[in-house]
């Protein structure tokens, strides 16, 4: 080393050495930190002892209330009989919507499946630029002639407040259009999944009170999904303990703004005392927000819960199958909340925000002593979801600390953390706090979703705790924001997930019950079907699409919602040549498969029908030795797929209708999505062979199976096959290829294109 380096390395040892703190800074700074980490130990324990003898207050009410009304048989429930014959008022279930269209559709169809009442319309409010949103609210429409399509004629999103006020303005211009009035007025979320007695107890009850607020629960969820099942326990608790005792105790009902009914007068009010706008649109929890004003303006509301024994089927305990049952249920709206932390903590910081932080903004303080405690119950997060998580944090750091002296006692010699008597005191008083609140955790949830939930209470406590300071944390950022930069602050909506068919238990998952589910076929339709299909064999969809009971566009949706996956239309002429040859056309044929989109080793396919487990294997095999090594199943309409293979393959036989399209584009006449329109329309008139021999009563469906195993093992076409089987005269296939050849479809097809896309009348291919 030279000297200069050797000088210039001691000189730099030397500042470091000096820079180190020496033993006594070092205890210095500990003894300061352990004197900071001492208060906050005190200030935290006086902080929870006073919400621990709030929660100990409304703990108290409840069981007194109910030993009061075990003892004395006080305020019960009318018998359901008396329910069942009260005439029906017609009530209008609206349901606010920004980008739901994951969701939306499958909410009304339950809906719709699931209330034991007749006379109802659901609105659901929808954006000028949600565009997917509009288009399945549009479908379930067509499907449903009690569901209307309420517009917000401005961009979202806004606030829900503000789809709410349109959702109210479209059904008074409804009310105007066909002379007909609400008697109730009852709102839903497009995640909420309804229970069948929900109308009839709104029926009942909302002549007793202007509001009603019915129990919302949380759908039953995987036991390890911590941040699912958290909400379990929290709305067990609130809905079963809280909220009574609030209703009882205040004459108050605050909205959870689902499962909450507004009696006809109570919501006109409402609209005219904000002229037209009865939802406060400054507000993020406008449900919260609207039960103080009707209070304010002489209106009571109340917290109803009420029994009833319905329907259902169950397991046969001694046998195959299910048995019907009569299961006494509380009448509750049940959620799909998330099951994503980040999500949990967006969700909850509205509620935080709308509640506890704009609520105390722009309500104050008012009304009487019971009033005002609700108040500081209602904000009391705004010191407690911080606490908590500084009462995590310190009992971390004392662990840590004394597993350090018992690993090195000399490296330590602090005082007692808690050198104080009374914290002692207010530490261990706390403990027993802590355990009553697992204990009535534990026991809330038990009795609404089973004692499996019971055992990981204590672990969700501290998942809702986490949760609730990103909620906090999440919450004050916004409001300062808000107040630095004066922007409003918009619709801060949850992405909502809504169960499967299975999870609803509607049905047996069954074709038939799955169409009956989308109003796609009757019950007269499906009945018929089903005896037609004894009498002689054939596969229930393509039955009912020889009848003409169903379209193949909704039987592919129907097989999708069993599959738990997508259905698409799709034009073959658009799908590359490069994806489209992955198959041949024969092998398309035999499995009724139609690659579409290829993304690396991604490969989407459509299928007609559900694959054998077999076929598919089969075909995963032969896509498989080609590069792909993904392929996700989507389900199309059967005449996409028979016009595919008849087509894709070869030349395209409609240049020159393309070129008149083109050029009625270009020249305004026809937009994109109207030609779609049209060549769907096209591919709706084409049928394949064997489905048509079948519709003449040529052959049937077990002479279609033996021509087509024939064909697998010897080749041919189906024509010649059916011919040399002798399952069906050459006059008769002749006849079919002449239904379906060019002659009368394929040139009639270019004509009636271009009479729609002018407003003629059109051609019916079905």
């Amino acid at each position: 080393m030279t000297p200069g380096l050797g000088i210039a390395a001691s000189g730099a040892l030397a500042a470091l050495v000096a820079a180190t703190p020496s033993g006594a800074e070092m205890s210095a700074f500990f003894l300061g930190y352990w004197e900071v980490l001492r208060w906050a130990v005190m200030i935290s324990a006086v902080l929870i002892l006073v919400s621990s003898l709030d929660d100990l207050l409304i703990d108290l009410a409840y069981w007194w209330g109910l030993l009061v009304r075990f003892c004395t048989f006080w305020e019960r429930p009318p018998p359901q009989s008396s329910l069942d014959r009260e005439p029906e008022k017609l009530i209008a279930i609206m349901v606010p919507a920004w980008q739901e269209s994951d969701v939306i559709a499958s909410m009304v169809a339950n809906t719709n499946n699931t209330f034991d009442y007749s006379r109802y319309h659901i609105f659901v409010g929808v954006y000028a630029n949600d565009a997917d949103t509009r288009r399945e609210v549009e479908k379930v429409r067509q499907r449903f002639p009690n569901v209307h399509r309420a517009e917000v004629p401005h961009d979202g999103p806004t606030s829900k407040a503000d789809c709410l006020n349109w959702i109210i303005q479209n059904i008074l211009l409804y009310e105007e259009r066909t002379g007909q009035k609400f008697g109730a007025f009852l709102m839903h979320d497009a995640e909420d999944v309804v229970h069948p007695y929900g109308l009839k107890t709104v029926n009942w009850f909302v002549d007793e009170a202007a509001m009603i607020q019915m129990p919302v629960l949380s759908m039953d969820r995987k036991w390890n999904n911590l941040v699912a099942c958290h909400y379990m326990d929290e709305f067990a608790e609130f809905h079963t303990k809280d909220l009574p005792v609030r209703s009882a105790l205040a004459r108050m009902t605050p909205s959870a703004g689902v499962a909450t009914a507004f009696h006809r007068d109570a919501m006109m009010a409402l609209v005219n005392e904000k002229e037209g706008q009865p939802f406060n649109t400054d507000s993020l929890t406008e449900d919260y927000d609207v039960a103080h004003r009707l209070s304010a303006l002489g209106y009571p509301s109340m917290f109803v819960r009420y029994h009833a024994r319905v329907p259902r089927q169950r397991k046969a305990w001694f046998r195959k199958g299910t048995v019907d049952v009569r299961r006494r249920e509380l009448v509750s709206t049940k959620e799909f909340f998330p099951h994503k932390f980040f999500y949990s903590v967006r969700q909850k910081a509205r509620w935080t925000l709308g509640i506890s932080i704009m609520g105390w903004a722009q309500l104050g303080w008012f009304g009487g002593l019971v009033n005002r405690y609700y108040l500081f119950r209602d904000r009391k997060a705004l010191f407690t979801a911080p606490v908590g998580i500084i009462g995590y944090v310190i009992v971390v750091q004392i662990l840590g600390v004394l597993l350090l002296e018992w690993l090195w006692p000399e490296a330590l010699d602090l005082p007692p953390v808690i050198d104080r008597h009374w914290v002692w005191v207010v530490v261990t008083i706390n403990f027993f706090f802590l355990v009553n609140r697992i204990l009535h955790r534990a026991w809330f949830t038990g009795i609404n979703h089973g004692l499996k939930h019971v055992p990981l209470t204590p672990i969700r406590i501290i998942t809702s705790n986490l949760i609730s300071f990103g909620a906090f944390w999440r919450a004050s950022r916004q409001w300062l924001s808000h107040l630095i930069t004066r922007r409003p602050i918009a619709w801060d909506k949850t992405q909502h997930a809504y169960p499967s068919l299975s999870e609803l238990q509607q049905g047996s998952g069954r074709l038939g019950d799955t169409l009956r589910f989308w109003n796609h076929i009757s019950e007269q339709d499906l009945t018929a079907a089903l005896q037609a299909q004894q009498a002689s064999y054939r596969p229930l969809g393509l039955l009912l699409l020889d009848l003409n009971r169903v379209e193949d566009e909704h039987l592919a949706e129907a097989f999708a919602e069993r599959g738990e996956t997508y259905a698409s239309i799709f034009d073959p002429f658009k799908i590359e040549k490069a994806t489209l040859n992955l198959l041949s056309r024969d092998e398309a044929a035999r499995y009724g498969a139609v690659p579409l989109r290829r993304l690396g080793s991604d490969l989407d396919v459509a299928l007609a029908e559900p694959l054998p487990a077999a076929q598919r294997a089969e075909l995963e095999k032969s896509l498989g030795r080609q590069g792909v090594r993904s392929i996700r199943f989507l389900f199309a309409p059967l005449s996409d797929i028979a016009f595919a293979i008849r087509f894709a393959w070869g030349e395209d036989p409609f240049v020159e209708v393309r070129e008149k399209l083109t050029a009625m584009r270009a020249s305004g006449a026809l937009d994109a999505s109207r030609e779609a329109m049209l060549w769907r329309s096209v591919r709706a008139g084409y049928a394949r062979l064997g489905d048509l021999l079948i519709r003449e009563g040529r052959i049937t469906h077990a002479d279609l199976s033996t021509a087509l195993a024939a064909m697998r093992t010897q080749g041919g076409s189906l024509g010649e096959t059916l011919v040399r089987l002798r399952l069906a005269t050459q006059a008769d296939i002749e006849l079919a290829l002449k239904q379906q050849s060019s002659a009368r479809w394929l040139n009639d097809a270019v004509a009636d294109a271009l009479r729609q896309a002018t407003g003629a009348p059109q051609h019916d291919y079905t």
